[in-house]
């Protein structure tokens, strides 16, 4: 018999015995530790009351992790990951475990689920359209392991790059031409502070760039230059910088906006390569 129930009192070893039996063949195999997937969720935001599992005999057989927060000023969940043990699949189940989260959420007061899926998982994919969610954007990804990037030594008269805290984040925002995904964003950023080192880039005491950088993982949330000192190579030498201080294992950009091609284009002449991109969906609830 199948329940379906909050994940309120399930422990992370428990999610993670799962996570790993439900992306075993999965194009991207799970390859993380329990305190690896623990920092990961809570990075995303995530909330045990509003997360699901299905239960066959107690034992987990597929979840649903979601972080809570806000997204353009309504309360949102988002979904830090999904996942079903494959002898439970096309049983219905992921069908039935969304169905039975909703009215949980709309109870705790949620106004839309956010979710991110991987372009070349086409199951998933049609199960979220047929569930209600739309398209909202396309992401690109880029990764490349520290020792085979290329560095270039450009230099800039008046340039320096310094490390900051506390930085005015609306003038941040004020550089950004899109809007960082949930993972890329402030609020997850906040969550893990401690992990992160935040670069300014200024120009006769002026700040005009900044870049994020996870220090253990090399993974880049946000960087961005003000519009008048673009074409200036400006975005180079911070991300040379920033690597050099932090001398990360390697370098990743998650959620690149697809349709943001001066950013895309800027990724891969710095020898980066694509890897899967994915959707990011949106259901009003």
């Amino acid at each position: 018999m199948i329940t379906i129930h909050p994940l309120t009192d399930l422990s992370i070893a428990e999610i993670h015995h799962c996570f790993e039996m439900a992306f075993i063949d999965y194009a991207e195999p799970f390859d993380l530790s329990v305190s690896q997937l623990k920092y990961m969720i809570e990075r995303r935001g995530y909330a045990p009351e509003l997360s699901f599992g299905a239960f066959s005999d107690r034992v987990l057989a597929g979840f649903t992790l979601n972080g809570c927060g806000t997204w353009n000023g309504e309360k949102t969940v988002y979904d830090t990951g999904t996942g079903m043990v494959k002898e439970f699949r096309k049983k219905g189940l992921a069908t039935r475990l969304f169905n039975e989260s909703l009215p949980v959420l709309r109870e705790a007061g949620v106004k839309q689920y956010l979710l991110e899926v991987i372009r070349t998982n086409q199951g998933a994919y049609d199960l979220y359209l047929k569930a209600g969610f739309l398209v909202t954007r396309q992401f690109e990804y880029y990764v490349m392991p520290y020792n085979q990037l290329r560095f270039n030594n450009f230099l800039m008269d008046g340039l320096s790059i310094t490390e900051i805290s506390d930085p005015d984040q609306e003038i941040l925002i004020s550089f950004q031409d899109f809007m960082p995904s949930w993972q890329n964003s402030f609020a997850a950023i906040s969550r893990k502070s401690g992990s992160f080192k935040i670069y300014g880039a200024f120009y006769d005491n002026r700040l005009v760039g900044y870049g994020m950088i996870e220090t253990h993982t090399g993974d880049i949330p946000q960087l961005a230059v003000a519009k008048d000192f673009r074409r200036r190579k400006v975005a180079t030498i911070l991300f040379n910088q920033m690597l050099r201080e932090v001398n990360p294992p390697a370098v990743r950009f998650i959620n690149i906006q697809q349709d943001y091609e001066p950013f895309n284009r800027w990724v891969l002449s710095l020898g980066l390569k694509a890897g899967y991109g994915q959707y990011e969906m949106m259901m009003k609830l």
